[in-house]
Formats: C-alpha cells, sequence, structure tokens
C-alpha cells in the first residue's frame, strides 16, 4: 500500500447533512421567539458623544461621521504627543491635509502661510473648532502643486515647516513679502457680519479677488483683528473667493453684539482694502 493510501486512510471522514432551508413560517417563529437584547453603547461611542459636546451643537448633524471619527484621532494623537498633527494623505492627484492644535488667532495666518511659501493650490478647506475647553481645532485642506498629488519630499518639508512655524523658527511673513506686495489693497473687496440663523454664531463674509496669496492676506487680516475662527466655508470661482467665517464672541462666547460685528468687518474690509488707519472693534 502506498504512503498516499495510508494517509487518506488516517485521515477522519467528514460527513454532512444536506442543507435545509427554513420555510417561510418557521422563520417567523424563531424570529418571534428570540426576546430583544438591550443595545449597549460602545466605549468609542460614548467617547465619541461626550467629544463632540466641546463643537457647536451643529457639528454632530452635519459632520459626517467619518470625519468625526477621524477628527477624534487627531485629537487622541495630540494629546499623546502634545504638538501638533500633520497628517496627510493623496486622493485623486491631490493631497488631503488634516491639522490638529489649541485654537487660536494667528493659527490660520500661520498654515496659510506657510502653504502659500511652497506655491502649493488651496482647493477646499473645512475648519472644525471647539467652543468648549481644550478648544482644539481640526483643519483639513485639499492641496496639489502644479496639479498634482504633492511629493513625498515635499510633504516632509511641508510637515517641517508647519511646526517651525508655530515654533516661531519660520518666520512666514518676512518669507511671503518677498514674493508677494502685501501692503497693496484689495480694492474690490466685500465685508459683511451677520448672525447665522441655523448655526447661531457670529459669521463674517469676505468676498475678495482671487489672487495669488489671497488666502494669506484674509488669515492675516482676521488674526490682526484677534479673531478666532471655528468654522470656515471656503467658495472658490475664476476670479473671486468668499470665506464664510464661524466666530467666537468676547470671552469665547457664541454670540457678538451687532454693532460689535458690523465694527469688525468694517474694520477687516478696512485692512482688506490697505487702510492703514482701520477703525478697532
Amino acid at each position: 500500500m502506498s504512503a498516499e493510501q495510508l494517509r487518506q486512510q488516517s485521515l477522519p471522514k467528514l460527513t454532512s447533512a444536506p442543507l435545509r432551508v427554513a420555510k417561510e413560517p418557521e422563520i417567523k417563529n424563531m424570529v418571534a421567539n428570540v426576546e430583544p437584547q438591550p443595545i449597549k453603547v460602545s466605549t468609542r461611542s460614548a467617547l465619541m458623544q461626550r467629544f463632540n459636546r466641546s463643537f457647536p451643537s451643529f457639528y454632530s448633524q452635519f459632520v459626517s461621521s467619518e470625519v468625526q471619527a477621524q477628527n477624534l484621532r487627531l485629537a487622541y494623537t495630540l494629546y499623546q504627543t502634545r504638538k501638533a498633527v500633520v497628517h496627510m494623505q493623496d486622493e485623486r492627484r491631490k493631497t488631503t491635509l488634516c491639522f490638529a492644535y489649541r485654537n487660536q488667532p494667528s493659527l490660520l495666518s500661520d498654515l496659510l502661510g506657510v502653504l502659500t511659501a511652497f506655491n502649493l493650490s488651496v482647493h477646499g478647506i473645512n475648519l472644525y473648532g471647539q467652543i468648549h475647553s481644550p478648544h482644539l481645532v481640526f483643519i483639513h485642506v485639499v492641496l496639489s502643486r502644479d496639479g498634482n498629488s504633492l511629493s513625498s519630499h515635499t510633504k516632509l518639508n511641508l510637515e517641517r515647516a508647519i511646526h517651525e512655524c508655530l515654533a516661531g523658527v519660520f518666520r512666514v511673513h518676512e518669507t511671503l513679502a518677498l514674493e508677494f506686495d502685501l501692503k497693496a489693497g484689495l480694492k474690490d473687496t466685500q465685508v459683511s457680519f451677520y448672525s447665522d440663523q441655523v448655526f447661531h454664531l457670529p459669521t463674517l463674509l469676505v468676498d475678495v479677488d482671487n489672487k495669488p496669496g489671497i488666502f494669506y492676506r484674509v488669515m492675516t487680516t482676521l488674526w490682526q483683528e484677534d479673531i478666532t475662527v471655528i468654522n470656515l466655508n471656503l467658495m472658490l470661482r475664476r476670479n473671486r473667493a468668499r470665506f464664510i467665517f464661524y466666530l467666537l464672541g468676547p470671552d469665547s462666547t457664541t454670540r457678538m453684539p451687532e454693532f460689535l460685528g458690523q465694527k469688525l468687518a468694517l474694520s477687516v474690509q478696512q485692512r482688506l482694502q490697505g487702510d492703514s488707519t482701520p477703525s478697532h472693534s
């Protein structure tokens, strides 16, 4: 007897019953006899709910669950590392930069200044800021260079430059002043203030010519006004850029008196138009 025949005899013989499909009445009886079990909220779900309470009320409703989960992961990384979190991933010939840090008026100016210094095209920005402690902010920017996603080398340099800018080592304003006339007035600029009836937040609308360096110009103007942004919508057209900034009011509240908001809008418009003596709020 061959070795293969011996091996086959030593194996247990497997038998299987013919497959039987339950009929519809049987299925109904089986379902009826199963007692419903209470749904337990997972630790992650509870953590997500607690995390979301630090944002404006619309965050849980309007922000996708995927982005909520991603922001929670960024917050955990920020807690572990105690420094700004910068992640980049490619999709459809573009690169999405995900950023998390403590919110402050200068943050958007620093971040957009670095992107401008690297000569990157910005295709979209989403910003989600907390209105309660610890006041973190999560920014997602879609980028490209020359119509393509960023190279690995560019990503490494960009991440390093962002950290150096936040630390005050890379003085982005001095770099950009060599390339752009940052004092030139943007004459065709419209700025208005209103209280958003859906988000229930003070809102600043900035409509300006879409010129090179415009993102940095706008963000720097907000920094000069000591404005903290907690949400941002960006609409780009060929020759125009429209920013809708949702703000925190005085003392980190979600309210701003109408007269103060109107003064703020006027001051921002004057700064962008090149007025050296804007009215301060």
